[in-house]
């Protein structure tokens, strides 16, 4: 996500009173910063003199840092949790840049043109072999959100990382295809919210995709089964763009509005 250093100067204004600078300084450091608050205040950011900067300067210098990058995304979505009119005032500055926060059930969700880089540099990696361990490398660096979408799912292995995830408090929901396999041998989430659903369009749910932080997707041929690891030639894609993370969080959302599939949390 990159905006102008107008709209990062706006945020931060009006953003700046939502916490204290303490609190501030620790909202950084969870996204890598490496700041200490002190008994001056805030930490030193190269003013002349060495002068402390106000809570509006430090959040417009740590923003500034992250501009242009995939935890910039980030970063905004976990500002606007700070307050319940803060999304409004956050979309009202970001709006004319092509970015827009959705409220989604009390789940945020940056939409727009988000990629730092352009559409050609959209990074993505094709695996085909191995691939059970490349979902749990980006299951382990997720930090905010994941969903789930699978037709079939049986794979303890993956389905006791998510249930890490859910208990170190991430945002963790999951689909599966309402059907006799998934019933009879799909994996147990110990609670994680699971949605059962049939096709919109009386086939089959065959949808087979994972949303990292709003921000990676991995999808393909891969059921998140012990066939697809074990017996199968499968193979996925790993796409780290937040406009295609966004578009499949939406066909998440679309695929849990369908009235006739109830919420079923697995047993």
């Amino acid at each position: 996500m990159k905006l102008t250093h107008f709209a990062i100067n706006k945020i931060a204004e009006c953003i700046k009173d939502a916490q204290s600078g303490k609190l501030w300084v620790a909202f950084f450091n969870s996204f890598g910063a490496r700041d200490v608050y002190d008994s001056m205040g805030l930490p030193d950011i190269g003013k002349p003199n060495g002068q402390r900067p106000s809570k509006t300067e430090y959040i417009a210098k740590r923003l500034d840092e992250a501009n242009g990058t995939y935890n910039m995304s980030n970063i905004i979505i976990q500002m606007a949790y700070l307050g319940d009119l803060i999304p409004e005032r956050i979309n009202t500055i970001i709006e004319p840049e092509n970015y827009h926060i959705d409220d989604t059930n009390g789940k945020l969700i940056l939409i727009g043109d988000t990629q730092a880089k352009s559409k050609q540099d959209i990074e993505t990696e094709a695996h085909f072999q191995d691939i059970q361990n490349s979902i749990l490398k980006e299951l382990e660096v997720a930090r905010v959100s994941i969903i789930v979408v699978m037709a079939w799912f049986t794979n303890e292995l993956l389905s006791r990382k998510l249930i890490e995830k859910y208990k170190e408090g991430l945002d963790v929901k999951v689909v599966i295809y309402d059907d006799g396999i998934n019933r009879r041998h799909s994996v147990d989430l110990a609670g994680i919210p699971t949605i059962r659903i049939k096709s919109t369009r009386g086939g089959i749910m065959h949808n087979k995709f994972c949303v990292i932080d709003n921000q990676v997707v991995i999808t393909g041929s891969y059921n998140w089964s012990t066939n697809a690891e074990f017996r199968n030639d499968e193979n996925i894609s790993i796409i780290r763009d937040n406009k295609t993370a966004s578009d499949y969080s939406v066909e998440y959302r679309n695929l849990t509005k369908i009235k006739d599939n109830p919420e079923t949390k697995l047993s």
